[in-house]
């Protein structure tokens, strides 16, 4: 039973999810002092993540019954394709995922503001459209544009929403850097898939080229970094924020790795770092 749990999980991707967890603490620990609705908030936080699971599994179907994976995929050990678990029921999870991440966001409408639906419905159309028809943004290179906007704007305003009854401009500007450093994670997978992507489905890298990917990768990370040093100087966020740029030698290394898998973990393993110390520094402040 916990073997298939775990096969399930790994299919589905479940370690990325703290790409949604993270953002959604920090606007807790950002706005702490200013909470007047926790219980939208949960609410809010579980639609969120939910619907990344969903956007995962039904991604990962959708591979499969397009043909864009094979067995030789890379990275192919946990893909649906190897008939590792059954292919209708990563779909069904998926669809349960959606479901119940839509009951959530509009429980959250109901006990909060009707201004939420607006994000809501938004997310809920990247988070299905990512990968189903009519849109298939991932298909289409489209796919980093979606995240971007998920992380960088949806998120931001629904959790800061939801935890104060409003959102300024400066509140989402917060959540732009991890945005950014998401795509990374995103584009850096792109790059590594590249040669088999070429021959099977579009993505950016396969648009501009891999170089030009390579150089795309380094100048968005590069901007995280350069926002949070604006956000502090403009005192959005506090100066021990500073404390972010320890993390750049990691960016500096991934460089030695460009042509290696180990290139998408060491920009997960700097966005979750990043996201810590900055959570970490606005609890205590």
């Amino acid at each position: 039973m916990f073997k298939n749990f775990l096969l399930y999980a790994k299919v589905a991707r479940v370690q990325t999810l703290v790409m949604s967890i993270l953002p959604c603490l920090l606007s807790y620990v950002y706005k702490q002092n200013d909470i007047t609705n926790i219980k939208a908030f949960v609410l809010v936080t579980t639609s969120i993540v939910l619907y990344h699971l969903s956007a995962n599994t039904i991604s990962e179907y959708r591979d499969c019954i397009k043909g864009v994976d094979d067995p030789n995929s890379p990275g192919t050990k946990y893909r649906l394709i190897t008939g590792i678990v059954p292919k209708q029921h990563i779909l069904y999870l998926g669809l349960a995922s959606f479901a119940i991440a839509t009951i959530c966001g509009i429980s959250a409408v109901c006990i909060s503001s009707p201004i939420l639906l607006t994000p809501g419905i938004a997310g809920a159309g990247l988070a299905f459209c990512y990968s189903e028809c009519p849109l298939g943004l991932k298909y289409k290179g489209l796919g980093e544009v979606a995240v971007f906007l998920g992380y960088g704007v949806l998120l931001g305003f629904s959790t800061m929403y939801s935890l104060t009854g409003t959102c300024s401009i400066k509140d989402i500007l917060v959540f732009i850097p991890g945005a950014l450093l998401i795509v990374c994670v995103l584009l850096a997978n792109n790059i590594r898939d590249y040669y088999f992507d070429k021959g099977h489905t579009t993505t950016l890298t396969t648009i501009i080229g891999i170089k030009k990917s390579y150089i795309l990768l380094y100048l968005l990370a590069n901007c995280g970094y350069l926002m949070y040093g604006l956000l502090v100087y403009r005192d959005v966020l506090p100066k021990t924020v500073y404390n972010v740029f320890f993390t750049y030698p990691i960016l500096i290394s991934s460089y030695k790795y460009r042509r290696h898998p180990k290139m998408i973990n060491i920009f997960g393993l700097l966005f979750v770092l990043i996201e810590l110390i900055v959570i970490t520094i606005c609890y205590i402040k």
